[in-house]
């Protein structure tokens, strides 16, 4: 009996061990978002400004052959602050902060992706698309250093929304996009 009780603690320990800065991690990560749907909710007002904030708005429209017309709307909410040594001048350097995005035809997918302030690294991805039954489909992804924490419902994957790789690759391509806007006005 001992011998079980000694073997179960040795295992356990290092396990509950694991768990919390995954739990503390993701409990930051929720801070982060509420923080920044508090100040998103400003968006086009003057305390979006003050808030050193401003937005990138996209927007396509594509006729496909035999599937309709898919609208993407992507809203960008950008930020200036953090640091990074990297860049000289980095309090002039745009960095992804929240985005929110519909993709839509036939089922429209709703996603927003939360960039960490000083780092400009994904934390964490929500998607929902409604089915056919009434319902709606949710899934998120918390994320530390680029790598898949937590998925919520875990393996919830649904047709229509992205896997973890696939966010992480929308990600990366938004945050290229972006160090590619913070130069178009360089002369």
């Amino acid at each position: 009996m001992k011998k079980t009780f000694v073997i179960a603690t040795t295992f356990l320990i290092p396990l509950s061990a694991l768990a919390q800065p995954t739990e503390k991690t993701i409990s930051d990560i929720r801070k982060q978002y509420s923080a920044a749907q508090s100040v998103a909710k400003f968006m086009h007002s003057d305390e979006w400004m003050e808030n050193d904030c401003h937005t990138l708005t996209l927007k396509s429209r594509i006729n496909y052959a035999g599937g309709g017309i898919v609208e993407h709307d992507t809203e960008i909410l950008l930020t200036r602050t953090g640091s990074n040594s990297e860049i000289p001048d980095d309090h002039n350097t745009f960095r992804p902060w929240l985005t929110r995005e519909t993709l839509g035809g036939n089922i429209v997918v709703y996603r927003e992706m939360l960039f960490d302030k000083t780092t400009g690294e994904l934390t964490f991805c929500y998607q929902c698309v409604p089915l056919p039954n009434s319902s709606i489909s949710e899934l998120r992804y918390y994320f530390d250093n680029e790598k898949l924490i937590r998925e919520v419902p875990e393996n919830g994957q649904n047709v229509y929304l992205s896997t973890p790789d696939e966010i992480l690759s929308i990600a990366g391509a938004m945050k290229k996009m972006i160090v590619n806007y913070n130069h178009v006005d360089d002369r």
